[in-house]
């Protein structure tokens, strides 16, 4: 018994169907494309929160190699403390850090996430801009629903999930899907399913080249040969 919760637990589809429940029933959840917004944000945020961490470790693996202590004052200074020797990856904010978040008691939630993202907003100008304000503090989950929205997400990981081709796409088009699936027409928003783009794509047979899907607005990579079309 023990070992098939373990199994379930680490079942990417049974992780992303507990998010969607946790929301559905949460009360003040909002519209569908709220709640959607809300899980899409979380996961970006986890998932660079993910590659900062790994990045950071890798970083302090190579300094022990060159028999630098990754401890030390200086040392921390000159690396960890100054962005310009790298990509930007370790200059994330303290604020949008997941190790700050997770460690968030669950009332300052809320709160805490919105800060995050308004750090992330100041601190990078290619992603000024992109976050709706106030996406979790207008909401204002209850604690408890937060909470454990958040743990779910936690469980997200590449460690977790590295056989998963194009992790964040997969979890992007599951939300995408299950919040278009049940919203209403009025609100104006159509998803086109995967299987449904790759059909007419295949019907089309575009043998080389691009395809974009203006529905779900996502390019497609097609080739004669490995698609698998017959000559």
């Amino acid at each position: 018994m023990a070992k098939k919760k373990v199994e379930e637990t680490l079942n990417l589809d049974s992780i992303l169907f507990k998010c969607r429940d946790i929301l559905r029933k949460a009360r003040n959840s909002g519209s569908f494309f709220e709640k959607r917004d809300m899980m899409l944000t979380l996961v970006f945020l986890r998932f660079i929160g993910e590659k900062f961490d790994d990045d950071i470790e890798a970083l302090r693996q190579k300094l022990i190699e060159m028999d630098f202590d990754p401890d030390d004052d200086k040392i921390r200074a000159a690396f960890f403390d100054d962005a310009t020797f790298t990509d930007g990856t370790y200059n994330l904010p303290i604020e949008a850090r997941w190790s700050t978040i997770i460690n968030t008691e669950s009332s300052k939630l809320n709160v805490a996430l919105d800060t995050a993202l308004t750090r992330l907003d100041e601190s990078s100008t290619a992603l000024k801009g992109c976050f709706v304000k106030g996406t979790f503090t207008t909401r204002s989950l209850a604690a408890n629903d937060i909470k454990q929205l958040v743990d779910e997400v936690n469980k997200i990981t590449h460690k977790a999930f590295g056989l998963e081709k194009d992790l964040i796409g997969r979890v992007y088009e599951y939300f995408l899907k299950e919040f278009a699936v049940n919203a209403t027409k009025e609100e104006g928003k159509f998803y086109t399913p995967h299987d449904v783009v790759q059909l007419i794509a295949n019907m089309i047979e575009p043998f080389d080249g691009t395809l974009y899907d203006i529905k779900a607005p996502r390019l497609i990579q097609f080739n004669y040969f490995s698609a698998g079309f017959a000559a």
